[in-house]
């Protein structure tokens, strides 16, 4: 464990045993996140599949990091979902994002020393774990990655605009349908299929932390929503009915998650990681 560079004070899954991997393709979901973003060569996965990483089961509710610790691995969720959230000194939690499959939970630690708030499973999560010290070496030696995770940080930067304008601006019912459009669409999902069933992990109390309601008022929009024939929910399975609508109500436009939009024409070649290619 000594050589990942992880301490024993980190939540309590990290002492448990691990399987190390010097090449991995279970890092792929990482590599696709990025690749939604910028451009990333066959090179650059062979690369990124290189590293080293352990590979952890976290159950539902655990702690996967927290609040003012200061991480020596970066986190990349392979499997299920999480969520990072905020506390008042009174208690009240704020959730500011949720995670999606080949996210790295915590990429600010490439760039800055603390963490600043904590990050927990929403679902149990196959989470792979990769010692900072080697991610920024590599990204060091590669302009391309920089620039894939550097994206990857900006994306996440747009998404955190567009939840305070969603708190802070729209009403309920747009505030929870936009958080609704969002999700989908993150996981890869923009063209709906009506009537399909997508699995929306979040309990009544997560949406309304990451809106600013309670749970109450979140099970009226639900509803009503329902009642209107705009979505069917059963559970974590919904089905859009009325997907046009959903995003009408919301005023969702996926723009600002820039999928498919990375920088075109950049020169690579003198990056030392692409010479001789």
């Amino acid at each position: 464990m000594s050589s990942l560079g992880m301490r024993a004070t980190g939540p309590a899954f990290l002492e448990e045993a691990a399987l190390f991997s010097s090449y991995n393709i279970a890092l792929d979901p990482m590599i696709a996140k990025l690749r939604l973003h910028a451009e990333v060569s066959d090179h650059d996965r062979d690369a990124m599949l290189a590293l080293p990483c352990v590979l952890r089961i976290v159950d539902k509710r655990r702690s996967l990091i927290r609040n003012d610790n200061t991480p020596e691995y970066g986190a990349i969720i392979l499997k299920g979902f999480s969520f990072g959230h905020k506390t008042t000194r009174d208690g009240l939690r704020q959730i500011v994002s949720f995670h999606t499959p080949g996210q790295i939970v915590n990429i600010q630690q490439l760039f800055l020393k603390s963490f600043d708030h904590e990050i927990h499973a929403m679902t149990k999560c196959e989470v792979a774990m990769i010692p900072l010290s080697a991610l920024r070496h590599l990204a060091l030696s590669r302009v391309s990655i920089t620039m894939a995770l550097f994206a990857q940080a900006m994306v996440e930067s747009s998404i955190y605009r567009q939840w305070m304008l969603n708190v802070g601006r729209r009403d309920a019912r747009s505030r929870v349908a936009h958080l609704l459009c969002e999700f989908v669409v993150r996981l890869g999902d923009e063209g709906i299929a009506p009537g399909r069933a997508y699995y929306i992990p979040m309990t009544q109390q997560q949406i309304g932390d990451a809106v600013g309601l309670t749970s109450i008022h979140v099970n009226r929009v639900l509803r009503a929503f329902i009642n209107e024939g705009v979505l069917f929910k059963k559970g974590s399975e919904v089905r859009f009915l009325k997907w046009e609508k959903l995003q009408d109500v919301a005023g969702f436009n996926s723009r600002y998650l820039h999928v498919g939009d990375p920088v075109e024409g950049v020169d690579y070649s003198n990056d030392a990681g692409h010479q001789g290619q």
